[in-house]
This record gives structure tokens, C-alpha cells and sequence, in this order.
């Protein structure tokens, strides 16, 4: 008898995790409790570690309520974790065994984890049909889906349309999300340029990984690629590829950028200097203008207006971005309770009644198709999704694809510096890059 009422609950369990899925995914708060009598659930703790922005850190506390209240034995601690250093964080849980459960945040780096099963697939629990295909792709491994998007972004170049009125240059800037050549993006940073008062054209940094998508993005505007099309290994040192990094290097040679660039960090350059009016120009997106707008509010930087423009390429005909933004994903901690219910939470915080919630944060572009607003044309989300059409792999998905990330801003640096040229610092990267992507795909 003992043994028929253990198999009767263990098959009402699965029953109602099979009915919470037949739903794609998106279900409503109230469904997404696997088992009807949570309060007599095993009690389970998850850590979830979130990222910074501040302007959705009220939303995430709304879903943690939300979530523990339809779930009675589960409790969920929020712990706020910055994107810098990430991978030092996380490979300190790997090697202390005190990986998060769950954790939200840049869906930039995470997939790299996945071959070494540290990540749990997500295809049983999204809604695919609510999601762009190639947005899915992106964030899978081998058909498989790791990352749970909830925002999606598109970057671009931020401008400090304030500094180009006072020099008269504002018809100097693509109209209408119009695309633009170098030689006018040129002309354009060189008018505003003054670095008597401080101001500089173009802001660049090279001081570690952080914002080295723009790097990638101004040499693709040159006809260069990063990656080959099978994914397999860098080409970046193309002769396109040289002669971006040539030309970027001749405009920090010119004095159109804020001196010691080889040091700067991005967040210098865009979250300091730009914000304080001291950058024309520089690499930004969408979840850069919450911080903006804090800042103007709490009046500790002058308030200016900022807009976002297309990166400019060598015929002016078209531009290049990437998708990047924010998703969810859990950790495979080997704690088969902790990463049911982690699963669960996962499928929760991107319900589309979640989602939505989301969506209402200025900073959040909202990945699901069903919840994509009519944004006007000329607001920073509008022009946003101007800039999906130009976007292109990063390279997520290449094995050591954070290592990769790690050893070329140092080149980056030596050709800056005149310690190497620009082809042999592209060289020596891209000979370093496959031998990484040769050590991870073993």
C-alpha cells in the first residue's frame, strides 16, 4: 500500500509538470506551481543572482513575491551582481561549489558553460512560437536553448545631440535612422571635437573586455568578420579587418578621442565621461539610458539629450549591431530538487504575464513577439529595433568564447600603443583565439 501511494503522488507530480508545459511556457503565475499542494512540498531555497540596472530591480522583488506566493515551500534570494568580473565570480561558485540556482542577467558570456553541462536546457519550458527563431538560435547550443531571453537590444553610437547644437554640427549626424560612411561619421566627430574644454569626438576605450562589441562592429563595418560562417574559428585579421583596425587607430592618433585610450574602460568612457558631457560620440544601447536618467534626476551629472544612431560603415550603405541583452538561465548544481524547482522559477519569470511586468522598465525590450509595443518612431526603443536588421553573431555560442574576449583587448592595447601594427596585433589574436576555441571544443 505505501509503495501504490508513492507511485500515485510521483504520478500526479509528473502529470502536473506535463500539464505546465503543454501551455508552451507561458503560463500565468497562478499555474506555475508543479504541484497543487506546494505547502506540503519539500522546502527548497534558490539563490538567484540578478544583474545591476537599477531601474528593474523593483520588478524582479515583484516576481520573487509573486513566485514564493504560488509556491508557499520555495523561498528565493535576490542577490544584485554586476556584470564586471562576472566570469571571476562564477568560476570562484564553480571551483567553491556554491553556484547561484538561477541568474538573470547579460546573455553574453553564459553560453560557453554549456558544453561543459553546466547549464540546464530550457526547450521543454519556452513558447517558441512567441520568440524570433534566430533570437533562440542564438542563445542554444547544439539545439538546445540554455538561455531564457526576456530582453532583447540592438547596440549603437550614443550621442550627445547637446554638444553637436552648440557647434552647429546637428545636420552633420544620419537622419532618421538613416546609415552613414565613415568619412561623414569622421567629419562629424572632428566638428565637435575640442579638447581645450575637454570634449572629444568619439569615445573609445580598450582597457579590458567591457563594450568590445564596438571594436568588433567598427571593424565589420569594413567588410571584416570575426568569426568564419561555420563558426569553427577568427578571421578578424582579413585585410578588411586590418584596415579597420588601421583606420580606428589614425582617429586616437588624431587626438578625436579622450587621451590614454590603451587604459580606459567603457565604463568610464560612457557612464562617466559621456554622461558628464565630455563625449560627442560612443558605443551604447538601450540599457545604458536608465543610468542616464538617474543621473539627471538626482542632478549629479547635467542633464543633456541623448539619442542613438547607427554605426557607420566604409559606402555608407548599411550598418552593423549585434543582439545582445538580457535573459534568464539556471546552473546545473547537481541538486535535483534546487534545479526542478530552478526550472520552474526560470519558466516563471519569462511567463508573458511576468514579461510583461518587465516590459513597463525603460531599460527592457521585450523579447516575446506578443508583447512588442508600437514604440514611436523617434523614442530610443523605436530606433532600437531599427537596428535588428543590422545585427550579426558575436559569437556567443564559440567554444571559449570569454577567453576569446579575454586576449583581445591586450592586442587591441599593443596596436593602440605602437607596440605592434595593426596586422600582427590581429595575428597574433586570432592565432591565440582558435587555439582557444581548439582547447574548448575537446
Amino acid at each position: 500500500m505505501r509503495r501504490s501511494k508513492t507511485a500515485l503522488a510521483a504520478l500526479l507530480l509528473s502529470t502536473s509538470l506535463a500539464a505546465g508545459c503543454t501551455n508552451g511556457g507561458s503560463s500565468s503565475p497562478q499555474q506555475s506551481n508543479p504541484s497543487n499542494e506546494a505547502s506540503k512540498a519539500k522546502k527548497v531555497a534558490l539563490n538567484w543572482w540578478v544583474d545591476s540596472r537599477d531601474d528593474i530591480q523593483a520588478t524582479y522583488e515583484e516576481i520573487k513575491k509573486d513566485f514564493e506566493k504560488a509556491n508557499s515551500n520555495v523561498t528565493i534570494n535576490i542577490v544584485k551582481t554586476p556584470d564586471d568580473k562576472i566570469g571571476e565570480r562564477i568560476s570562484i561558485a564553480i571551483n567553491t561549489s556554491e553556484l547561484p540556482d538561477v541568474q538573470q542577467g547579460a546573455i553574453g558570456w553564459p553560453l560557453t558553460y554549456a558544453k561543459k553541462n553546466l547549464l540546464l536546457p530550457l526547450n521543454d519550458i519556452v513558447d517558441k512560437q512567441d520568440f524570433e527563431e534566430s533570437t533562440l538560435n542564438s542563445l542554444s547550443v547544439d539545439n538546445k536553448l540554455y538561455i531564457f531571453p526576456n530582453s532583447i537590444t540592438s547596440p549603437g553610437l550614443l550621442v550627445n545631440r547637446d554638444i553637436f547644437k552648440a557647434k552647429g554640427a546637428l545636420e552633420l549626424l544620419p537622419q532618421n535612422m538613416s546609415t552613414w560612411s565613415y568619412d561623414k561619421f569622421l567629419e562629424a566627430a572632428k566638428k565637435v571635437n575640442d579638447p581645450a574644454k575637454g570634449i572629444y569626438g568619439f569615445g573609445v576605450y580598450a582597457g579590458d573586455t567591457g563594450g568590445d562589441q564596438g571594436h568588433h562592429m567598427f571593424l565589420w563595418g569594413f567588410g571584416a568578420k570575426t568569426w568564419s560562417d561555420d563558426k569553427t574559428k577568427a578571421v578578424l585579421n582579413s585585410p578588411e579587418g586590418v584596415a579597420g583596425l588601421e583606420y580606428l587607430i589614425k582617429i586616437i592618433d588624431e587626438g578625436i578621442t579622450p587621451p590614454g585610450v590603451a587604459g580606459l574602460k567603457a565604463g568610464s568612457v560612457i557612464n562617466e565621461m559621456f554622461l558628464q558631457g565630455k563625449i560627442g560620440m560612443t558605443f551604447g544601447s538601450l540599457g545604458n539610458v536608465s543610468a542616464f536618467d538617474k543621473a539627471f534626476k538626482e542632478g549629479s551629472a547635467p542633464k543633456f539629450e541623448y539619442d542613438l544612431i547607427p554605426y557607420p560603415s566604409k559606402d555608407g550603405k548599411t550598418s552593423n549591431s549585434i543582439l545582445f541583452g538580457n535573459g534568464t538561465w539556471a546552473w546545473n548544481t547537481k541538486n535535483e530538487d534546487k534545479m526542478k524547482w530552478s526550472k520552474e522559477f526560470v519558466k516563471f519569470i519569462n511567463s508573458k504575464e511576468s514579461m510583461e511586468k518587465m516590459a513597463k522598465v525603460p531599460s527592457v525590450l521585450a523579447a516575446r513577439k506578443s508583447l512588442s509595443k508600437t514604440y514611436q518612431p523617434d523614442s530610443i526603443q523605436g530606433k532600437t529595433t531599427k537596428l535588428f536588421q543590422y545585427s550579426s553573431d558575436i559569437g556567443l555560442a564559440i567554444p571559449g568564447y570569454a577567453a576569446t574576449r579575454n586576449a583581445f583587448f591586450p592586442e587591441l592595447q599593443a596596436a593602440i600603443t605602437k607596440k605592434k601594427t595593426a596586422k600582427q596585433a590581429l595575428d597574433d589574436w586570432v592565432t591565440k583565439a582558435n587555439e582557444i576555441i581548439t582547447q574548448n571544443s575537446k
